[in-house]
């Protein structure tokens, strides 16, 4: 004989506290404490509740599928019948797609001259072309490294020059320097005519 579910007798509670709740997108954690349950009973909560989204290694599921799990559980003859059935026509829960990428143990000390040609950087601008999603994901890595290796000169690649001050011929000191060159370069002029 299986256990009772022992949250069953608080379902409308749990509906209340669901529905004047802000969260909308429910962790195991935050199953945990709505349900007044351990993580065990948690992910297999989750489970049957169902639509779990995977995001990395954690699972979450949206606010209308619990509520809707819950009052599918309030309106059941049997909880326990219910809950069983949902848990034995749940889906897995996704398991994320991994990606795996190699890179040379050279490139673990990439500095900015090291910068591949297929990533551009410019003034406010920063380009990555990759024809698959593995190169793509190798060139992000090596990005990332430059960063971390390199990231005063990456940052001066992305920032805009500075504004140069404007010359303003009034200024005297301004004058006088551009009198010198001035004079400077008429001399240089009359030496390689002769």
């Amino acid at each position: 004989m299986a256990r009772p579910v022992k949250w069953s007798r608080d379902l409308h509670v749990i509906r209340e506290r669901a529905v004047h709740s802000r969260t909308e997108t429910w962790s195991r954690v935050d199953i945990e404490r709505l349900f007044r349950v351990g993580r065990a009973t948690a992910q297999t909560l989750m489970k049957a509740i169902g639509e779990v989204q995977a995001v990395g290694a954690a699972h979450f599921i949206d606010r209308p599928s619990l509520l809707s799990f819950l009052n599918a559980m309030i309106e059941a003859p049997s909880v326990d019948e219910a809950l069983r059935t949902r848990i034995l026509e749940a889906a897995p829960p996704p398991k994320p797609k991994t990606m795996r990428s190699s890179l040379p143990g050279d490139l673990r000390n990439a500095m900015m001259p090291n910068l591949p040609s297929n990533i551009l950087l410019g003034p406010g601008r920063l380009e990555i072309m990759a024809e698959t999603a593995e190169a793509m994901l190798e060139s992000l890595i090596v990005l990332a490294l430059i960063m971390q290796n390199d990231l005063d000169r990456f940052a001066a690649a992305l920032e805009p020059p500075p504004d140069p001050r404007p010359v303003n011929d009034e200024d005297e000191d301004m004058r006088k320097l551009f009198d010198r060159l001035r004079a400077d370069e008429q001399a240089r002029e009359a030496r390689c005519a002769q």
